[in-house]
């Protein structure tokens, strides 16, 4: 972090992210369509089904292809699990410590074991709903374009329905910690960014708003944002256009723009909470992530529950051709957008 001071003034602020380039797009070209998503969810361990589902509805997007219901239920269900392990993980081992007072997570059990503890059971349970999905917990291999593979027994699925009701009550007790911790009096005029539905939460599909009235189709994402090379980073900057503004993504933006669309515990559980939204105050993301927590494992619950038989159909059947396709959908941690030419 390079900081350039005149006295006690802040004259520039330079923050240097040294990660080195990997050539995601690079690695693609040439591939088989169906290799996509396998490779694209590489790029994260702990987030890679946001990478899985939006590479597969852009290529479907090309392709011409429409998933059934049941299929976008099973979609929607492996997104809740891995919301609710990487809220888990981030809120317990990455946030929290900093928050208490502590250098990380396992200096923190200490003193708070109970709570770690109680993270982590969080996270397992998120993780064993992607391997029920997903074929693993870790870079799922059971996803591809126009569905899975092979579609869980509904016994696997009804099985884990003690633990996401246990984890439901425990992620409400999550957020009655976080909410009480010592926020900085912080207020930041953010550009907030998310994908939105009309009838859900967001994670697969949507609309791109802001909350300074942007509202547009998927289809015009790079008409209104792109991406920046900075001399002092490898990491890309990713500005609003044409005025090459900043914008904040991510579970406060999520939560500011689509309150109404929470799950009725978690909308009960925010309403109650000490933090009250819209929030500009970005240190308040925590209880944001603890929300979505509730919000996941309460749709998970739902959806289980509707789960009476697979579908008779598990992959919808592609003819490979030309064509073009754009998607966004919301990884834990914010927006992401695909853009894929066959």
């Amino acid at each position: 972090l390079y900081v350039r001071l005149n006295g006690n003034e802040v004259e520039h602020v330079e923050l240097n992210i040294y990660e080195p380039p990997r050539f995601f797009e690079k690695l693609l070209c040439g591939r088989e369509i169906h290799e996509v998503p396998d490779i694209t969810a590489r790029i994260c361990g702990i987030c890679p089904v946001a990478y899985q589902m939006t590479a597969c509805h852009a290529l479907e997007k090309a392709l011409g292809i429409e998933v059934t219901p049941e299929i976008r239920a099973l979609r929607r269900m492996l997104y809740c699990g891995e919301w609710i392990e990487s809220h888990a993980l981030h809120i317990h081992l990455l946030h929290a410590p900093d928050f208490l007072g502590y250098e990380s997570g396992i200096s923190m059990a200490e003193d708070h074991g109970a709570a770690v503890e109680r993270g982590l059971r969080l996270k397992k349970i998120g993780n064993e709903l992607l391997e029920v999905l997903g074929g693993r917990a870790i870079h799922p291999i059971n996803v591809t374009v126009g569905g899975f593979y092979r579609t869980p027994s509904q016994r696997a699925l009804k099985a884990l329905l003690p633990d996401l009701e246990w984890g439901l009550r425990a992620s409400q007790e999550v957020l009655e910690l976080v909410a009480q911790f010592d926020f900085p009096d912080f207020d930041m005029p953010y550009d907030h960014v998310s994908v939105k539905h009309a009838d859900e939460y967001p994670m697969n599909q949507g609309r791109v708003v802001s909350s300074s009235g942007l509202d547009i189709p998927v289809t015009e994402y790079e008409q209104h944002f792109s991406e920046r090379h900075c001399k002092q980073s490898t990491a890309l900057h990713s500005v609003r256009i044409p005025e090459e503004t900043s914008y904040l993504v991510g579970p406060l933006s999520r939560m500011n723009n689509c309150f109404d669309q929470l799950s009725p515990t978690a909308k009960r559980e925010a309403e109650a909470c000490a933090i009250k939204f819209p929030s500009n105050n970005n240190f308040e993301s925590i209880a944001a992530r603890a929300i979505e927590m509730i919000d996941s494992f309460e749709e998970a619950i739902h959806l289980i529950g509707q789960y009476n038989a697979p579908p008779a159909v598990s992959r919808i059947p592609d003819d490979p051709h030309a064509g073009e396709g754009c998607h966004a959908t919301e990884a834990p941690r914010g927006l992401i957008y695909h853009r894929y030419r066959i």
